[in-house]
């Protein structure tokens, strides 16, 4: 029997001291948060978590 499975995924910013100081759902909105805090594009890293959970 087939199972079927969804895929979650969560974006996590990672800041020059390696701490979490942002998460959302898509890699956009990461960009907005942290313009919003103050971040340039490239002082900080994208963490993706991907994770499988059965659908109903």
């Amino acid at each position: 029997m087939i199972t079927p499975i969804k895929v979650m995924r969560k974006y996590y910013a990672i800041d020059y001291n390696r701490r979490i100081v942002a998460e959302a759902d898509s890699e956009e909105e990461i960009d907005r948060i942290m313009e919003e805090k103050g971040y340039k594009k490239g002082t900080y890293d994208i963490l993706v978590s991907i994770k499988y959970v059965e659908s109903q």
